[in-house]
């Protein structure tokens, strides 16, 4: 990932709303006083009429790219936030398959305890930190390795728990860790600043009516930017996934 976009994504949410203002707000800056009048003239009548429905056209396109991007962007964070509610309900079935076994089989249980309590700690302690810089593995640690092998000679009910973990696990590093492609966002901007070109064309005529309009289209630029980043990653930023969930399940496996 590259770090300069993570440090934009730990910013609270007002900051990075204020940077991508400032960025798109330069970008305007520089249409409005360097490529408007190179391209349509000093009286802003070299290009004659310039049509409306141009502009439309890009403004669309950017619009529908933008929606599908942030479709995309909300739906891989629901999944994961999703994965991470689903594998601590599957530690927490085990806990009470163990809960149901304990008359007859009491070591069981303290040992079922003692198992899924160092295997949610490892998830807190050391698998989340390495969720929000994108270097987690699906390599299953040692501890639940050796929660599996437990589960495997102790009761089916355990072990179905434990696969269930195990999956949602496997799709919380999968898809928590996924950006959205760099040729997403390129296309994104490239169709930003031909929006803003064309709306600074469409004025040029009209320094004024000009500043307005690519004021009023850089806020809604910024707005939107603004919405696919702050959901970009979902373990980094104001808004990352918390592992809530886990730590109840640790609180709850520390009290056997």
């Amino acid at each position: 990932m590259n770090p300069i976009f993570d440090a934009v994504l730990r910013l609270p949410t007002p900051l990075i709303v204020l940077v991508l203002l400032l960025v798109w707000g330069v970008v305007s800056f520089v249409i409005h006083r360097a490529v408007v009048p190179r391209l349509c003239g000093a009286d802003g009548r070299r290009l004659g009429r310039f049509e409306a429905e141009v502009t439309s056209q890009i403004a669309l396109a950017f619009g529908l790219l933008v929606s599908f991007n942030a479709v995309w962007v909300w739906d891989r964070s629901e999944r994961v936030r999703n994965a991470v509610v689903e594998e601590a309900l599957a530690l927490e079935s085990a806990l009470d398959e163990a809960d149901f076994l304990a008359d007859s089989k009491p070591e069981l249980r303290l040992e079922t305890y003692a198992l899924v309590a160092a295997y949610a700690q490892h998830l807190i302690a050391d698998e989340w930190p390495r969720l929000s810089h994108a270097s987690a593995t699906r390599e299953r640690p040692a501890q639940l390795l050796a929660l599996r092998r437990f589960a495997f000679s102790a009761a089916e009910p355990i072990l179905e728990a434990v696969k269930q973990a195990e999956a949602a696990r496997e799709l919380r590093i999968r898809d928590g860790q996924v950006a959205m492609p760099r040729s997403r966002w390129l296309i994104v901007f490239a169709l930003a600043l031909l929006t803003l070109i064309s709306i600074g064309a469409l004025h040029g005529d009209s320094p004024r009516g000009r500043v307005l309009a690519l004021t009023l289209v850089t806020l809604a630029i910024s707005c939107c930017f603004a919405v696919i980043f702050v959901s970009g990653r979902p373990f980094v930023g104001e808004y990352a996934i918390q592992p809530t969930s886990l730590e109840q399940v640790v609180s709850r496996s520390l009290r056997p």
